[in-house]
């Protein structure tokens, strides 16, 4: 009879010290993870806004801005106005002119 009680205290033991445990083993885990984010950080340099792929797209758009005369424009920030909606048919200046 004493044998069969061992085991379930034996088992409760490793599971409760094992609990206990956890989080020690976590912090460690997510400091390791965290110093090696770091080094990878330090030696891949940093990336600015206009890397990435669609680097060209963003630039010409800026371009494509800095050339539109007055009147295009303050019709584009008018239409800018309204944000991303796509039911209030926000129409680029591009196509007005291609358009008359």
């Amino acid at each position: 009879m004493s044998r069969s009680i061992v085991k379930p205290v034996i088992a409760g033991v490793l599971i409760g010290t094992g609990l206990f445990f956890i989080p020690f083993f976590m912090l460690r885990v997510a400091l390791f993870i965290l110093i090696i984010a770091l080094v990878f950080r330090l030696f891949s340099g940093r990336r600015g806004y206009f890397d990435g792929p669609f680097k060209e797209r963003r630039l010409a758009f800026a371009d494509h801005i800095r050339n539109m005369s007055e009147e295009e424009y303050a019709q584009f920030k008018q239409q800018a106005s309204f944000g991303c909606d796509r039911t209030k048919n926000f129409t680029h200046p591009q196509n007005d002119q291609n358009e008359k």
